[in-house]
């Protein structure tokens, strides 16, 4: 690896001034469970690594109005353990729990996992189905962006020149909630995604009322399939239906040719059952809730 100079900031503001002054020899590094690992394979030059695992006030769960508040330094470890995350957004529980080895997940930060753009986040098809809110600062201030316009390519997102990611808001749900999250992964669903797929339902009077799904590692970038949310609305759930659903989630993929993850004949394949499956858990914890609710 390249030599680089390490910079601590004593804060958020303090941390986007140094990526202001070295430019685009510089980046932000938490767990760096994704970043050293570019570094080390030449992909990325790194002259100052601006260190912000010890900014302490990033690292947080809380519940807010209803919804769910995330700091971006928050482990995946974190993420998985929390009883906040047992309810309705569970799927972002699941999705944290299988990131690779305990290692990981006790330094890997969900902040760095969605920042770094990579198609194969596993956090990223859960907060997709959230309609996840997230917020940017940078030097001419903070903004917010809904997920589903932050991720542009592989390895590219609207984050601007020396901005970071400082919050994750999950919106509040209805007492008639679900959600999952299925993968493919190297070591018996657990570890690097070949393929992955998150969905959540809200039901009322058992019929489904609010769709979402989405998929990971099977486009360029993580995204929702809206066709198989327009199939969903206003039926009621049962096997035949998300049978269908995953037909067109495994038709709207566009999975790359020459992976090491997975043919693309593989994907479409895998696919429709994991969307199946993934529906089949949300409807089920959807009921669950209702009527827990009921009582």
């Amino acid at each position: 690896m390249r030599p680089f100079e390490y910079l601590i900031p004593a804060s958020v503001d303090e941390a986007i001034t140094m990526r202001q002054e070295h430019g685009d020899c510089s980046r932000f590094i938490a767990g760096g469970t994704e970043l050293v690992v570019a570094m080390k394979a030449g992909k990325l030059r790194v002259d100052y690594l601006v260190e912000l695992s010890r900014l302490t006030t990033l690292r947080y769960l809380k519940l807010t109005d209803g919804g769910l508040t995330i700091g971006p330094l928050t482990t995946h470890a974190e993420i998985a353990r929390s009883p906040l995350l047992r309810g309705p957004w569970l799927a972002l529980a699941e999705a944290s729990a299988s990131i690779r080895e305990p290692q990981v997940q006790n330094l890997g930060t969900i902040g760095g996992n969605i920042a770094f753009a990579v198609p194969s986040a596993d956090t990223a098809p859960p907060l997709l189905t959230f309609d996840a809110m997230l917020a940017l600062q940078g030097p001419r201030g903070t903004r917010t962006v809904p997920i589903s316009e932050f991720f542009l390519a592989p390895y590219r997102s609207v984050l601007g020149p020396a901005e970071m990611l400082v919050e994750i808001h999950l919106p509040g749900t209805g007492s008639h909630f679900g959600s999952a999250f299925c993968k493919v992964g190297r070591h018996h669903g657990l570890g690097l995604s070949v393929v992955s797929v998150a969905a959540s339902l809200e039901l009322e009077a058992g019929t489904i009322v609010r769709a979402r799904v989405a998929m990971g590692v099977a486009a360029p970038t993580p995204r929702r399939v809206v066709e198989a949310e327009s199939l969903l609305l206003g039926e009621k759930p049962d096997s035949s239906l998300f049978r269908e659903a995953g037909r067109l989630v495994s038709q709207a993929a566009t999975p790359r040719a020459g992976s090491i993850r997975g043919s693309p004949e593989y994907k479409r394949e895998v696919l429709p059952v994991l969307a199946e499956r993934a529906l089949g858990l949300a409807a089920a914890r959807a009921s669950a809730h209702a009527e827990r609710g009921s009582r």
